[in-house]
């Protein structure tokens, strides 16, 4: 009886430990739009990102005053930034060699739209 009382504990044990570890991770953020401002070297950069099932996308990238032929504004149309943050799925981008503040400024902006995601 004390043998069957052990096996059946440990039973319910397992079941519950099992129980708690299966279902889904959750999600880091809210599904939805967002745009994110941070400070470029010329002034407010916006970064507007959809988020769908964790997974980011940039819709747009907006730079009214970078200076064109130093980088940031070319990595801004050219679609470099909009890649780094695709693929690193966060602010953590390599950003690009003259353009630290258009970088910091992306990275910024997007910061602060990922916070107002963060479930």
């Amino acid at each position: 009886m004390k043998k069957f009382i052990v096996v059946l504990v440990a039973t319910f044990a397992l079941a519950a430990l099992v129980g708690c570890g299966g279902g889904a991770a959750a999600s880091l953020y809210k599904d939805g739009t967002y745009t994110g401002a941070g400070q470029g070297k010329s002034g407010e950069i916006t970064v507007t990102i959809t988020i769908a099932g964790d997974k980011i996308t940039v819709d747009e990238i907006t730079d009214p005053g970078e200076t064109v032929g130093i980088g940031g504004a070319e990595a801004i149309a050219d679609g470099t930034f909009k890649q780094q943050i695709e693929e690193a799925q966060s602010a953590e981008i390599d950003g690009v060699l003259g353009a630290s503040l258009t970088t910091a400024g992306v990275k910024t902006a997007l910061e602060d739209a990922l916070a107002q995601a963060k479930n």
